[in-house]
Order: C-alpha cells, then sequence, then structure tokens
C-alpha cells in the first residue's frame, strides 16, 4: 500500500493546512497543490522522524542541548489523540519552517492566478510534474524563489504610489523608519523591490482588513530593507529581500516598533501550545525584549 493510502495521511494535510493559516478563498484553489508540495514534503518529514523516534523529536538544529517535543498525541489522555498528534506535529513544523512553507504557498498561488504552463503537464493522479520531482523542503523553495524572480522581471519596476498608498508608521531611529503598506499599488511595489510575493496577488484581499498590517522598514534613502506581516497584533513575518532573514541590524531597529505597539509572536497567538517554542520568523526581532513583555 502507498505510503500516502495512510489512515493518517489526509489528517495530517488538515492540520498542516490550519497551520499555513490562509484564507479559505485563497487557499481552495490551491489546495490540490499544497497537498502535493508541502503537505507531501511535511508527511515525508515525519515518515522518516518516526522511524527513528515515533513519540519525540529535537529541536532541529540544535545539536549540543535540544529542546525535545513530544509528538505522539498523548495516547494515553483519551479521545482523539491522532487529531492532537497532528495538531501538534503542524505546528511544529511550521515553527521551524514556516518563512519557507509560506514562501512557496505564495508561488503556489500566483502560478495558478497566472495559468503557468507547468501546472498542466502532471502525471496519473493529476499532479504536477514539477512539484512531484521536489524530494525535500529545499528543492521546492527553490523552484519558488525562481519561479517569483522570473515573474518579477514581467512586472512594472516603476510603480508610482500616491499620497494614500503609503503612510508612515513609527521613528525607528538613525533616520530609518516603519511604513505601512496600505495599497495594491504600494505592496506591488515592495514586492518588485524585495523580490518576495508580498505583492503579487495573495495579500490583496487582506489591505481592507482592520487586524492586518503590511508594513515596510525604510533606510534613510527610502529604500526597504525588510517586511513586515501583522495579523491581530501577531507578528506572522519578518522578511528581508527575497525572503531571507533580516539582519541583526534590521531586527534591532524593529524591536523598538514591536515594543511600543506591543506586537508578539505568532506562535503564541490563541490556539497555540503553551510549550510552543519561538519560530524563526517575527519573534526574531523580539528576542531582546523583556520577558514579560513577549509574553
Amino acid at each position: 500500500m502507498s505510503k500516502y493510502n495512510h489512515q493518517e495521511f489526509r489528517k495530517a494535510l488538515f492540520h498542516l493546512a490550519c497551520e499555513l493559516d490562509m484564507p479559505d478563498r485563497v487557499l481552495q484553489p490551491v489546495r490540490h497543490l499544497v497537498d502535493c508540495s508541502l503537505g507531501r514534503i511535511f508527511w515525508n518529514d515525519w515518515l522518516r522522524s518516526d522511524a527513528v523516534d515515533p513519540d519525540w523529536i529535537p529541536t532541529p538544529g540544535d545539536h549540543d542541548d535540544p529542546q525535545w517535543h513530544r509528538v505522539d498525541g498523548w495516547p494515553d489522555m483519551g479521545g482523539d489523540f491522532r487529531f492532537r498528534k497532528w495538531s501538534r506535529r503542524a505546528q511544529l513544523w511550521m515553527q521551524w519552517h514556516s518563512v519557507d512553507a509560506w514562501h512557496v504557498a505564495d508561488w503556489l498561488i500566483t502560478a495558478q492566478s497566472d495559468g503557468r504552463a507547468w501546472l498542466a503537464n502532471v502525471d496519473e493522479q493529476g499532479r504536477p510534474k514539477k512539484l512531484m520531482k521536489c524530494g525535500s523542503l529545499d528543492r521546492l523553495v527553490h523552484e519558488a524563489t525562481k519561479g517569483l524572480q522570473e515573474r518579477n522581471t514581467r512586472l512594472a519596476r516603476d510603480v508610482v504610489l500616491g499620497p494614500t498608498d503609503e503612510h508612515f508608521i513609527h521613528d525607528l531611529g538613525v533616520g530609518h523608519t516603519l511604513v505601512h503598506l496600505r495599497s495594491r499599488s504600494a505592496l506591488r511595489k515592495e514586492g518588485v523591490l524585495m523580490g518576495h510575493c508580498i505583492g503579487q496577488g495573495g495579500y490583496d484581499d487582506l489591505l481592507n482588513d482592520p487586524d492586518v498590517i503590511f508594513a515596510s522598514v525604510r533606510d534613510p534613502d527610502g529604500t526597504p530593507l525588510a517586511t513586515l506581516d501583522i495579523r491581530s497584533g501577531y507578528i506572522r513575518q519578518l522578511c528581508a529581500r527575497g525572503n531571507t532573514e533580516p539582519s541583526d541590524a534590521v531586527k534591532g531597529l524593529v524591536t523598538g516598533a514591536a515594543d511600543a505597539f506591543g506586537w508578539k509572536d505568532w506562535c503564541n497567538r490563541r490556539g497555540s501550545r503553551d510549550d510552543a517554542h519561538f519560530g524563526p520568523e517575527g519573534i526574531a526581532i523580539l528576542r531582546d525584549l523583556p520577558s514579560a513583555r513577549r509574553i
């Protein structure tokens, strides 16, 4: 029997989709693409982990004194332990890989919207061969980066913004500012200059949501250095050019704004487990805040 016919496979995909936290109107048109790319990699990662230890997993990359996480769903507690199992595993996987996962998801959204030719080159189960050839998250990220860069070259780089497209939020010091991106034109220009996906349509529907803030860190010349995605006071993403991690200097600039506005780590939002450790995105700029402030 195929490993993808396992009774828990669909449950795993469901919980990963929940942790991706994409609106249904955005997710549903690309759900099949997400399942055979991110979902497949997510499932295979856990199969490999289970072959070593199905109950516990250490934090990846921490070889000296790693934090250990229980991932068996606590079957001794009774009830639907498989639900708890995959919910926990999806939370952990996204804490460790959220920036890459969202980068790939945004590529899939824009590819579907643009009707890219590779979507029609499918296997016998209707899955795009381009995605199925990617055996790791790193390979998916490589394809996503290449695809988004190609798309950016087709966009006009000279987007002219009016006075209502952007709005000053906060003085970050040493001539740097934080700017609110308030229109599709502002998102498009930010995306082109930063080489990431914020301007490619996937975020446009959120511009009128009062609980969502898209912001840009600007140097004294007005050049963007990093882009923030803030949802209901929680930092969902903080990305530099090409969806890379911002420098320590940029994180330091944003720390003051995070403290002033009380922005918190995405992993600490309602529904996340109390023992979830901080992920690489967002909270990086909060690392130096007092513990009470972070809570």
